[in-house]
């Protein structure tokens, strides 16, 4: 077993630019932040972290090891852009390392936790928090927004644009849309959700495949939100000649690729879009979960105060 610490100090392993931001607002609050993954000329000195060469190096004090969000992108290595493939961290030499430690991870799958279980490692999914998720909705609504801004030749304002579900995203989407002054339909699935979309004065049609091949002439957006193949061949070769599709959903996305290329329907998979058009908000955001999910368990309540 490794010696017990407080959680003072934690070491964060690769991630991008959201991690970066997330870095020094933990040591902002007064965490102890030893990092990997990263070039030093990110940091100055005044940011008040360790930047380590070696990731055992970095974990060697730790209590707790913060992995970036998503924790992996193969199920094997630590997901770090930075660095090449070869040298990133195998998960399985990783838990060896952190026998009994804390883990903190984004998207953390049952196989991955059940892995550092056997090597006493307690896992915690910050992107199971439900905070954390509404206000990564929020930037990937935004992001959504800057998208559409810079490939349709209208205004906002006055255009049609229908808006594929109206969950997290969907909702925050075609409302931030509406305040914009476009002309949105939302389709959705359940009732419940049809209700609220239509108590804040947005169009509604029940979603299924009959209604998404009368996507109404002069639309010129359509955001999905369904992690669904809904679009399929005989739905796309229905869709207005003008528009665009910005697919946010999560793989394997709401349309069938070829299809859209086929019938030269302009898609793009806006994915992970928090992390790329407001990377220092989504680190502040995964800061602050954390923050919440350390001092739960600090024995120093003065940290992060």
């Amino acid at each position: 077993m490794k010696t017990q610490h407080t959680l003072f100090q934690v070491a964060v392993l690769g991630g991008d630019r959201r991690q970066v931001s997330m870095i020094r607002e933990l040591a902002g609050y007064g965490y102890s932040v030893c990092i990997w993954g990263f070039g030093a000329q990110v940091f100055g000195v005044d940011d008040d972290v360790q930047v380590f060469h070696d990731w055992k190096d970095a974990i060697a004090d730790a209590a707790a090891v913060i992995l970036p969000l998503p924790a992996t992108l193969d199920g094997i290595r630590v997901n770090s852009p930075d660095i090449a493939e070869n040298a990133r961290p195998r998960l399985d030499v990783l838990f060896r390392e952190m026998e009994g430690m804390l883990l903190l991870g984004g998207k953390l799958s049952e196989e991955l936790q059940c892995h550092a279980a056997l090597h006493d490692i307690e896992c915690i999914d910050y992107f199971a928090s439900e905070p954390l998720q509404l206000k990564n909705a929020l930037a990937t609504a935004e992001g959504a927004i800057s998208i559409a801004m810079k490939e349709i030749p209208t205004t906002i304002c006055g255009t049609h644009m229908a808006v594929i579900g109206y969950g997290r995203i969907g909702e925050l989407l075609a409302h931030r849309l509406h305040v914009l002054g476009a002309k949105v339909t939302v389709y959705a699935r359940r009732e419940e959700a049809l209700t609220r979309a239509s108590m804040a004065h947005l169009n509604t049609v029940k979603l299924n495949g009959e209604s998404l091949m009368h996507i109404r002439k002069g639309n010129r957006v359509i955001f999905n939100t369904v992690p669904e193949c809904l679009f399929d061949e005989r739905v796309v070769q229905t869709l207005p000649k003008d528009c665009i599709f910005i697919d946010l959903a999560s793989a394997p996305g709401g349309i069938d690729h070829l299809a859209a290329q086929k019938a030269s329907l302009p898609t793009i998979w806006a994915t992970a879009l928090p992390g790329k058009y407001a990377p220092e908000s989504a680190g502040t955001y995964i800061a602050q979960t954390i923050r919440s999910i350390l001092k739960e368990r600090n024995c120093s309540e003065s940290i992060g105060e």
